[in-house]
């Protein structure tokens, strides 16, 4: 007798739930076929927004000794259709520091694009433009403006120089990695 009540219980739970919408008295002046589709789609679009997304799989990298695991943050790609002008290669000289590598702005070139174009990590842009100064020497850059960047044997950015009007303005690596403005 108990297997016989507990099956009329779960037809009589879906009529239940099948007259669930007509309860519903601000749905009143809707048909009831209606009012179910409504339900019905809003579960399904609570459903779609709670499902879990599948991890992205994210190819593994070897790191050789002069690198560091994960400290750096990735840089963005930017797709364009044209060529990048030809530059002739970076005049360098060598002090106690590192190898310091001379660049002219070419016509519309910012200064993360001459870094992205050299394969420099663009991060150190963006940390030398939070201490350039009122006078943004960094971002109001124009064509055939003298750029020198000092690397040191590992290839990191440990200094920039940039000829303004008024002198050269020099920014420099600190211990911890960020940058001052040192002139």
């Amino acid at each position: 007798m108990p297997k016989a009540s507990s099956a009329s219980r779960v037809p009589q739970v879906f009529r239940q739930l099948w007259h669930l919408p007509d309860s519903i008295r601000w749905m009143d002046p809707l048909p009831s076929f209606h009012r179910r589709g409504i339900i019905f789609a809003v579960a399904l679009v609570l459903l779609a927004f709670l499902w879990p997304a599948p991890s992205p799989q994210q190819p593994a990298r070897p790191i050789s000794s002069g690198q560091t695991s994960g400290t750096e943050a990735p840089m963005q790609a930017e797709l364009n259709d044209r060529q990048p002008a030809p530059t002739a290669p970076p005049r360098t000289d060598n002090d106690t520091q590192g190898t310091w590598h001379s660049y002219q702005i070419a016509a519309g070139q910012t200064l993360a694009q001459l870094f992205r174009d050299n394969n420099l990590p663009v991060n150190d842009v963006f940390a030398m433009a939070q201490v350039e100064g009122d006078d943004k020497p960094l971002s109001n850059l124009h064509t055939g403006q003298a750029v020198r960047i000092r690397q040191n044997a590992q290839g990191v950015v440990n200094g920039l120089t940039v000829d303004t009007g008024s002198g050269q303005i020099l920014f420099t690596r600190q211990p911890d990695g960020s940058f001052i403005r040192a002139q």
